[in-house]
């Protein structure tokens, strides 16, 4: 009997090892084919065979994990979300509980889709849990930034810095800080930290080019952005940029062939097409192409009617076809265009005599001189635009203090547009006088005789 009940025994072990061996390798072969499945790409087949497995054993961390993560990678952040919650519930008191790396990817969820409110309180939670960790305080910045809050976004940064003080994308998320705020000395400190480490990094070459042209040092703008126009995300900044800054060292031949090549990009960006379009036009006025100009303002007014000045420049185009003079005041070079400065002035006034004569950073010119009005000996500053703008009182204004400045008695505004009913007010009681395109037609008709 004793024999018959040790011989059950082993029996009833061997059928339950057996039971267990089966379920051990049906776990592993599971697993193996979740394996091959992410490994191929089949990640649907992967969620479904997890999405089963969890059904029946709801408390399976690990597995619901391995779901959890795939979604990421799917970048279906809500059902991501919905999972990591219910660990939150129900899962805690498991072994492989793990609270700081599921807030972690819960907080990143909500950043991908842009619930900064959600994200804010969980990295704010894993800033006081480990306030020793750069990373919270580095994603706090993030979400700051992205609400615009650039001094708070600064005070997170510079403190995460400070906790891993070698992290280059901390590094770089300061430099931009510094850039968007207009601390330009600052932004440029801190991201030449990086170059020196990768002086081919595109981004930062990028920012670098962007600074030192708000700093007009186009020299070394230009170069910065040769090592960034290489990378799709930055091409096409880099080439509009190179562009202008060819255009502006008269570079003229070459400044075509970059714009032309750049809008030959295929999928280039609407916005960066009409730039590209609206640089090559005034780089074909410069080159006294006036034809292909017009080509490229319609091309552009066909796409949008309201791009920066091109329809004022299309209609000013059409009051030129009367005037071969008002024409070459509008569309001559910049040394052409002071000769004709000159002439105005020698005819505006008896004996006139030119004493100075400048071209200005916003390609207007000035001329100081000596002329007789009214039978009296007097001196005139003259201010001659050439646009599609109309001028108004700030630039008025300016003039009317380089006047006191040059001590100059009288001072003449010379465009090719109007002047706001503020600018007149302004000139009221002043010796200042304003004169518009009619006026201007005029003048040059006498000149053109």
């Amino acid at each position: 009997m004793f024999i018959v009940f040790i011989i059950i025994l082993f029996l009833i072990i061997l059928f339950f090892g057996i039971l267990y061996t089966i379920r051990v390798l049906n776990k592993a072969k599971l697993r193996a084919s979740l394996k091959k499945n992410i490994k191929t790409g089949s990640k649907q087949d992967a969620i479904d065979a997890l999405l089963n497995i969890i059904k029946k054993h709801p408390l399976d961390n690990k597995n619901r994990m391995d779901l959890i993560n795939i979604y990421i990678e799917e970048k279906k952040f809500p059902e991501a979300i919905s999972h990591l919650n219910y660990i939150f519930t129900y899962g805690q008191k498991q072994p492989d509980f793990n609270e700081p790396e599921i807030n972690k990817l819960l907080a990143e969820c909500y950043l991908e889709m842009n619930n900064l409110d959600e994200a804010l309180k969980v990295f704010t939670l894993l800033r006081r849990n480990n306030p020793g960790d750069a990373y919270p305080y580095f994603q706090l910045g993030k979400i700051e930034k992205k609400r615009g809050a650039i001094e708070s976004a600064s005070q997170y940064f510079i403190k995460a810095s400070s906790l891993d003080p070698e992290n280059e994308e901390i590094i770089k998320a300061i430099g931009l800080v510094f850039y968007e705020s207009k601390k330009y000395p600052e932004a440029l400190t801190t991201l030449h930290i990086i170059l020196k480490k990768n002086p081919a990094d595109p981004e930062i070459n990028y920012y670098v080019g962007e600074i030192r042209v708000e700093l007009k040092q186009y020299q070394e703008a230009f170069n910065h952005y040769l090592k960034s126009k290489n990378d799709p995300l930055y091409m096409a900044g880099s080439l509009l940029n190179i562009g202008k800054i060819l255009h502006y060292f008269n570079k003229l031949d070459d400044a075509h062939k970059v714009f032309t090549a750049l809008m030959k990009i295929p999928g280039l960006e609407r916005d960066h097409k009409l730039e590209a379009m609206y640089e090559l036009g005034e780089v074909c006025l410069s080159q006294k192409d006036i034809q292909k100009a017009i080509v490229l303002w319609e091309k552009i007014v066909s796409i949008t009617s309201e791009y920066k000045d091109v329809k004022a420049k299309l209609e000013q185009y059409e009051e030129t076809k009367s005037s071969s003079m008002l024409r070459a005041y509008m569309m001559t070079s910049q040394s052409d265009f002071m000769n004709i400065c000159k002439k105005i002035v020698q005819n505006y006034a008896k004996n006139a005599i030119i004493i100075r004569s400048e071209h200005q950073p916003d390609l207007s010119v000035e001329i100081f001189s000596q002329a007789v009005c009214n039978d009296v000996s007097t001196t005139i500053l003259f201010k001659f635009f050439r646009g599609a703008s109309n001028i108004g009182q700030l630039t008025v204004r300016e003039f009317y203090e380089k006047m006191k400045e040059t001590k100059a008695k009288q001072g003449v505004c010379i465009t090719t547009t109007e002047y706001s009913p503020e600018a007149f007010t302004f000139c009221e009681g002043r010796v200042l006088e304003l004169l518009e395109v009619k006026e201007l037609v005029k003048i040059l008709s006498k000149i053109e005789n």
